[in-house]
């Protein structure tokens, strides 16, 4: 018998083989499928352009708002807001209130605060249903961060791999930020009915309120809205509205998001939703001075920032910027009613439909207060501004800053100053000679002073002036002290010279282009505030959406020329409106001190009063967009700046111009032009530079010379061009004869 031990015999047993079969194909099933996800993924991330999407770079449309300041408080204070194509204003959660996040969580995502972007049952279900229907209610899969992925992408179709895009994208989110800011993104682009997106805006439309001071029924009623923004309008159909804004209330105590008290007061709670109030806000016809606004803005941006004037545009009517404007907001509103009130503004003419008309109203610094670019009521936005668009003829209204103020500066004149109102010869001793200009008034006079000159808007003065100044000196006073942009530099076209250093041009403002009523307005204020000058300005900066400052003007002031000239031009403009002969004596209201001068181009094409009070300069235009002669009675800008301009000065202290103490009143010899002696028996006073006081009357040599200075009182026939008095009101309307230069103040 055999001591080895037996052999252990092996049976088979064919379910634990299987079992073990079955095991590896499940080990292999799963590394299959690691291998294929992971394959998926990088598919998935490479074709399906999967990346991660960083909400500081997310570019939204935001509600610009223009700001005007209360003329009581000083206070800054919303005025409107644009009609971009969303109304959206940011605002930060902290500045929400906490009843909004509760019941978008309530409502939306009952799970926000546990999930990592996704709610995998939900989605699942979601799934299921899609493909075998076991439920005819629509389940919500999207989480408020799948929600906010659709807001900020716009990526929304309905299809799978979409769908799975959106997964990946809310996982990354939600691992790149906190829950606060996935809420705060959320509450800002959602849709909100009535073209308004995020909780401030809506608040604001709804309830006239910020979002931070928002109750429970009135955070309710906003959120309820975003599901369905026509159904759940406040409104339009305010029932609805109601109905739903309970559910959410309901589904708020539920959750245990709010306590009973705050549960039961929301319930008894009226709401009062603000429909009127704000849609007077957000207006598609907007006032004369926000199209200038927006226009100035948008050049500005091209200009400094070097936008396209696309890009520009969109960025002011959907960048959520804080426009701080110059308007005073009562007077823009007296001032767009009253220069529409034809009847009670406006001068009674004989043409069968009136003119054109604009008026330009600033601070003696150039800061805008008002501006009305039509005498015809506003009918939409951003429509032609003839206040700052139309460029017309100035005719006598440059004189004073072309002619007279660069000569007074000069020392070349002085109020006294004898110059011959007689013409000059052109073209001296070639057939086309000619004299020229001839005066409004039709003759000339011989022997006047510059001030007899000023207010009788002679035409001859100016042009020996410049004749003596250079046309190349006054283009560049106005260019390059008074801002003028419409001016054209002298070039040669077809053979001969084309543009604005020119005799005409620069005397009696036959200009190429012609000027704006804003800019030849601005120029008069050098004779308000002691010879410095601003670029007129209707905005004082501009704000982006988070605050930081795009835009700013320079205010500051620049001296252009001295305080003496300032003053002395002053005094002698005030002539126009007080003094013998004078063509604007219709502009004087009250006991104000009033500057200012009369334009009329040829044929009464265009007519101007360009006025300067110690409180305000202003302007009025008058003309046909085609070109056609005004027919009137009475000539009327000077009419209608005082009916402009009187009400807005009813309240102020009658006061005088700031002179300072470098000028001196003196009496002058009416023949000489130099101080009176006790030999003159023709005399008046004057103001004079103390740098440049004329020397005394020469004396009876000199006044018994053949020449007999008049101021002759027995022309009053011919300057009733530009005077309003009670003869003129009698009188028939002017006519013209054929020859275009017999009533020029240009050639």
């Amino acid at each position: 018998m055999s001591n080895s031990p037996n052999p252990v015999s092996r049976e088979f047993h064919p379910f634990k083989a299987i079992g073990k079969f079955i095991l590896v194909l499940i080990m292999m099933g799963i590394i299959i499928a690691s291998i294929v996800a992971s394959v998926l993924t990088v598919y998935i991330f490479k074709s399906m352009d999967i990346e991660g999407i960083k909400l500081e770079n997310v570019k939204y449309n935001y509600t610009t708002i223009l700001y005007c300041q209360n003329s009581a408080s000083g206070e800054y204070e919303e005025f409107q807001r644009l009609s971009g194509s969303e109304n959206r204003i940011w605002v930060d959660y902290n500045n929400m209130s906490p009843y909004l996040a509760k019941a978008a969580i309530a409502i939306e995502d009952k799970n926000f605060k546990k999930h990592n972007g996704v709610d995998w049952r939900r989605t699942v279900l979601a799934a299921v249903n899609h493909f075998i229907p076991f439920s005819s209610s629509r389940f919500g899969a999207s989480t408020i961060t799948q929600q906010l992925i659709k807001n900020v992408t716009h990526d929304d179709d309905v299809r799978v791999d979409r769908k799975v895009r959106e997964i990946f994208r809310a996982i990354n989110l939600e691992q790149d930020y906190s829950k606060e800011q996935i809420m705060e993104a959320y509450l800002n682009t959602i849709s909100l009915g009535n073209n308004t997106n995020g909780v401030e805006a809506a608040a604001n439309l709804y309830f006239a309120k910020k979002a931070k001071d928002l109750t429970m029924a009135e955070s309710a009623a906003i959120i309820g809205i975003t599901q369905n923004p026509s159904k759940w309008n406040p409104f339009v159909f305010p029932e609805n509205n109601k109905k739903r804004r309970e559910t959410i209330m309901d589904e708020m105590y539920s959750q245990g998001l709010v306590t009973k008290d705050e549960y039961d007061k929301a319930k008894k709670q009226k709401l009062e939703f603000k429909s009127e109030e704000n849609k007077k806000r957000i207006e598609s016809t907007q006032n004369w001075f926000v199209d200038h606004v927006l226009n100035e803005v948008i050049d500005d941006l091209v200009e400094k920032k070097n936008y396209t004037r696309s890009y520009a545009s969109s960025q002011v009517f959907n960048g959520g910027y804080r426009i701080y404007m110059t308007m005073n907001k009562e007077i823009q509103e007296y001032a767009e009613k009253a220069f529409t009130d034809m009847e009670n503004t406006f001068p009674k003419i004989a043409n069968e439909e009136y003119p054109e008309g604009a008026f330009v109203l600033m601070d003696t610094n150039g800061k805008v207060i008002a501006l009305v670019g039509s005498n015809r009521p506003k009918t939409g936005a951003r429509l032609f501004n003839r206040a700052t668009d139309a460029k017309r003829q100035p005719g006598s209204a440059i004189k004073p800053l072309a002619s007279y103020t660069p000569a007074m500066e000069r020392n070349l004149i002085t109020w006294s100053t004898i110059i011959e109102d007689g013409p000059i010869t052109l073209n001296e001793g070639t057939p086309n000679e000619r004299q020229w200009p001839v005066n409004h008034y039709r003759s000339y006079i011989g022997p006047v002073t510059v001030d007899y000159a000023i207010r009788r808007s002679t035409n001859t003065i100016p042009v020996k002036l410049v004749q003596e100044l250079t046309p190349d000196v006054c283009f560049d006073f106005l260019t390059d002290k008074l801002k003028f942009e419409n001016l054209v530099d002298n070039e040669y076209v077809g053979g001969r010279i084309v543009g604005d250093k020119y005799l005409p041009s620069m005397a009696l403002g036959g200009l190429t282009n012609g000027v704006t009523p804003l800019e030849i307005t601005a120029g008069y204020q050098i004779f308000a505030n002691g010879g410095t000058f601003t670029k007129p300005y209707c905005y004082t900066r501009v704000l982006d959406s988070e605050g930081n400052v795009i835009l700013e003007k320079d205010t500051t002031p620049i001296r252009v020329i001295s305080g003496e000239t300032s003053a002395v031009m002053c005094k002698l403009l005030q002539r126009v409106t007080t003094g013998p002969l004078a063509t604007g004596t219709t502009a004087k209201f009250s006991q104000m001190p009033v500057a200012g001068k009369t334009g009329t181009t040829d044929r009464d094409v265009d007519q101007w009063f360009i006025g300067v009070t110690p409180y305000y300069v202003a302007g009025v235009w008058l003309g046909y967009d085609e070109a056609q002669t005004i027919r009137y009675y009475s000539y009327p800008p000077p009419i209608i700046w005082k009916n402009m301009m009187g009400p807005i000065h009813k309240d102020l202290e009658v006061k005088d111009f700031d002179y300072g103490d470098n000028i001196v009143k003196a009496t002058y010899c009416l023949k000489s032009g130099g101080l009176a002696t006790s030999s003159c028996t023709e005399t008046d006073t004057g103001w004079y530079k103390r740098s440049n006081i004329p020397g005394s009357c020469p004396g009876d040599e000199y006044l018994n010379e053949d020449e007999d200075y008049e101021e002759n009182p027995d022309d009053e026939e011919y300057f009733n061009d530009e005077e309003e008095n009670e003869k003129d009101r009698k009188r028939p309307p002017r006519r013209h004869k054929k020859n275009k230069h017999d009533d020029d103040d240009e050639d």
